[in-house]
């Protein structure tokens, strides 16, 4: 095991780890980004992320705690090219089946190719019309799909790859989708694991024929064992370039959220399966937020299950009320973050509440800090704040007992972040 080098302040309960000098990310010639925890079926805390070389050859990576993200086991390589997705809108997932399988799905463009480095861009990884976030996301290969290397954009695939073994081996990646030789961009997806343990994949693809710049529709197939089951056709008209968030709820069905365009009023929808994706409902609108937005807004919901019900985040421009919003599943709204340099929320659950998490610029400063609202049955706190030296952005967290662990991007060297644990009380 790697010790994770910690510097510990006292500062209202909090403690913050500086990975400058953790090994797993010390190699300063990478970019570093999309950090993600979860749990495995023992109950071990698993942190990943990407890691993109001079050359755009992005790896994905995990690594294992066994002492609650104390200590963490040295990296693992999941899968990496130079067309692999690192972009902000299609976060690549590790999952855990029911039969004790882990399975990673990603985006991934078979044509790219190694590339000359070239300098860091300014980012774009804000909403639509929305005050773009500050740090150096562009290194990790921004957030509208791109083919990366040279491939064209309609090669990008969702692809999944298997292991059988704990993630010590893994499977050559392989669609989720049958329509292979179809030239269509797919992405924007999520993955979760249903009640009967088998996985759903919801994504955007491209409406094939269509004359339109961008025009998508909404996607999902289940698995099998090892392999996927035909794609179904969810919605023929959502937002084009938002992400989807699956959600397996307390009663055991598969909830589809996703940004809807209803004669450009965009707001999050809903679509709910009692049979483990075989039939839907129709879609209704959790929500009525009412944005009305000519183009996509680039960015969609987070959610997930809490206690008896479940808690979802999004952002709406809604000139009645515009921010981040937090609601429960079953669309009581419970807090709004309006400050306009909010944005990549993340929401994590705990027994009855769970924590809501974002970056944002912080009050009279225009540096990029991470911060957090603690939630209670329907109760929630005050914003509080991660304290951290430099910029930090792109947060995901997870309860553990009553600590929050947070993993978030940290502003490193020029052009490139690294990737920070902080702990706060809850």
């Amino acid at each position: 095991m790697r010790t994770i080098g910690l510097l510990i302040l006292a500062f209202l309960g909090l403690h913050w780890c500086a990975f400058a000098t953790n090994p797993l990310f010390s190699d300063t010639t990478k970019a570093y980004g999309l950090p993600l925890l979860t749990k495995n079926p023992k109950g071990d805390v698993i942190l990943s992320w990407t890691e993109k070389d001079p050359q755009g050859v992005v790896g994905y990576y995990f690594a294992t705690s066994k002492d609650k993200g104390k200590t963490f086991s040295d990296k693992k390589l999941i899968f990496s090219a130079p067309g692999l997705g690192s972009g902000q809108l299609m976060r690549p997932k590790l999952v855990f089946k029911g039969d004790g399988t882990w399975v990673a799905v990603l985006t991934y463009n078979p044509t790219a190719k190694p590339s000359a480095p070239v300098a860091p861009a300014p980012a774009h990884a804000g909403h639509e019309g929305h005050q773009a976030a500050e740090g150096n996301r562009p290194a990790q290969g921004g957030d509208r799909p791109r083919g990366g290397g040279g491939g064209g954009r309609r090669d990008l695939q969702v692809v999944y790859t298997f292991s059988k073994d704990a993630g010590s081996s893994w499977s050559a990646p392989k669609p989720v989708y049958q329509d292979v030789d179809v030239k269509a961009l797919r992405g924007f997806f999520d993955v979760t694991v249903m009640a009967n343990g088998e996985l759903a994949v919801a994504y955007l693809k491209d409406v094939i024929g269509s004359t339109k710049h961008e025009e998508r529709d909404l996607r999902l197939v289940v698995s099998k064992g090892d392999s996927f089951e035909p794609e179904q056709l969810l919605d023929p008209t959502p937002c084009d370039c938002c992400p989807i968030s699956l959600l397996t709820d307390a009663q055991g069905n598969l909830n589809v959220y996703y940004r809807d365009n209803r004669d450009n009023i965009r707001d999050i929808a809903r679509l709910v399966s009692r049979d483990n994706g075989k039939t839907f409902s129709e879609s209704e609108i959790l929500y009525a937020d009412n944005w009305q937005i000519n183009g996509c807004p680039h960015s969609g919901a987070v959610s997930t299950q809490s206690g008896k019900t479940g808690l979802i985040t999004w952002f709406s421009a809604a000139k009645t009320e515009p921010g981040i919003r937090l609601a429960t599943t079953d669309g009581k709204k419970l807090t709004v973050i309006n400050d306009p340099s909010a944005k990549n929320m993340f929401v994590t659950s705990a027994k009855d509440g769970g924590a809501l998490l974002w970056d944002q610029n912080k009050p009279g400063s225009t540096s990029k800090a991470v911060a957090y609202r603690k939630i209670k049955g329907d109760k929630v706190s005050e914003t509080q704040w991660v304290e951290a030296p430099v910029n930090t952005m792109n947060p995901s967290g997870l309860v553990l007992g009553n600590q929050l662990l947070i993993a978030s991007e940290i502003a490193a060297t020029p052009g490139k972040n690294s990737i920070q644990l902080s702990w706060v009380s809850l």
